[in-house]
């Protein structure tokens, strides 16, 4: 499942809090929500640029990426799965896991487990 690669790849860079939502019965926005803390812009890019990598090796597109440069808060978009890169103090206040709060969180064990 690309969701489990994305998360992945995010913890292969280090990335924070890493958190997989399954959202599909709440939105038709997407199917997943991957949620990933940073401690710094250039960890935040680093982790979009390499998840970006990760996906488009086995040709997932990505729709569209907003808040690149010098943000605090990158949003990936591939459709059924959207990434958000957040720094931990915006992380903190915007609070979207207890946003998304009914959303199937998916254990951690699952996406380790995926080739």
């Amino acid at each position: 499942m690309f969701a489990y690669t994305a998360a992945k790849a995010a913890e292969e860079k280090k990335g924070e809090k890493v958190l997989l939502l399954d959202v599909s019965r709440l939105t038709v926005v997407a199917d997943y929500f991957l949620i990933i803390s940073a401690k710094s812009t250039p960890q935040i890019q680093a982790l979009a640029n390499h998840i970006e990598e990760r996906l488009t090796k086995f040709n997932y597109q990505m729709i569209s990426k907003e808040g690149f440069i010098d943000s605090n808060w990158i949003v990936l978009d591939f459709g059924n799965l959207v990434v958000h890169i957040m720094h931990e103090r915006e992380r903190d206040y915007y609070k979207l896991e207890r946003f998304w709060s009914n959303a199937v969180l998916i254990d951690n064990k699952a996406w380790k487990k995926a080739s």
